[in-house]
Parts: structure tokens; sequence; C-alpha cells
């Protein structure tokens, strides 16, 4: 299989310490995996990384067989969902999917056909039309989901994405994941 993540020796010092410390792993296509530790281990911070949001990092990054540093295509090959969500409220989650598929470079025809599969996964049919605002946090979650996987990408991070979900909507999302890993 082959590698999709590739990190040698990752240091990531902030000014109360080292919070990566020398880390190295591979990911290959199709595998899942959890990056579990306590709070302040240095989880989000090398999703962080991963996105480009952080290049101050000492060490090697690799994605999708390229060096991550200076680059950027790779970024629309990717979906992620952060830990704190924040959307923007006066629109409706059909506009608010429209802004992030062309974002992508995604046409409205093929955003909205995806979006209306997801959005029936995920049970949010009934809300594609009312302002986010009056979204609960479930709700929110799940459209950050469908979000990040809007325009199908090869590559996805979640941050804490089961905060906020009911268990219907946890397995449901579960077994999405299983199904893209096939």
């Amino acid at each position: 299989m082959a590698k999709v993540i590739s990190v040698s020796d990752l240091f990531m010092d902030y000014s109360q310490g080292n919070v990566l410390n020398g880390i190295s792993f591979e990911v290959e296509a199709g595998q899942i995996i959890g990056y579990i530790g306590p709070n302040g281990a240095g989880k989000s911070t090398t999703i962080k990384i991963f996105l480009g949001i952080i290049t101050n990092y000492k060490g090697k990054v690799e994605i999708f067989g390229e060096d991550i540093r200076g680059k950027y295509l790779y970024k629309k090959r990717i979906g992620y969902v952060p830990e704190v969500i924040e959307l923007y409220e006066s629109l409706t989650a059909m506009e608010y999917l429209n802004f992030v598929g062309q974002i992508y470079g995604l046409d409205e025809k093929t955003v909205e056909k995806r979006a209306m599969e997801l959005i029936e996964i995920f049970d949010l049919k009934d809300a594609i039309n009312s302002r986010l605002s009056t979204y609960s946090k479930g709700m929110k979650q799940k459209l950050a989901i469908i979000s990040s996987l809007i325009h199908n990408p090869d590559l996805l991070f979640f941050d804490e994405s089961l905060t906020g979900l009911d268990a219907n909507s946890a397995t449901i999302f579960k077994e999405l994941l299983r199904e893209l890993k096939r």
C-alpha cells in the first residue's frame, strides 16, 4: 500500500517547551488511525501541521508522497473537522455547503448532489434551508462532517469529531468511515 502520511523526527516547540518531541510514524492508504493522548500532548498541533496552519515545526512531513513545506495543492485532497466548529451562522446549510464546495472548485450541481446524499445519511434534510444560527450543537457537528466530505477527499482529519453527536449519529459516522475505508 502507498504511504499517505509520513512523519519523521517531528518537533514543535512553543514557549512552554516541546509539544512534539521527535515523533515519527506512517499512515498507509485505507488505514483509519486514532491519534490519542492526554490534553496538551500535541494531537491538534500535529493536525494543524498537516493542514499547513502551523509551519514553524522541525522535522519532515510528507503527505501523498510530497514534503508539505511551502505546498498548498495537497490541501484540496483533505477533509477536516476541527475540535471547535465555527460556521457562518447567517447562512443556511445548503448555502454553507455551496460555499465550501466552491472553495474546493466544485460546481453547484455537483455540490447539491453530494450534499443531498450526505444530508440524507445524517438526517438533516428537514433543516437544509434553515439558518445555521438555529442549529443545535449536534446539527452543527453533522454539517461540519458533511462539509469535510463534500469534495470527496482522499484524506480526512477529525479532531474530536464525535463531540455533540447523538448515539445514532455517532454510529452512522463510524459506519460511513468504514465505508470510506473500503
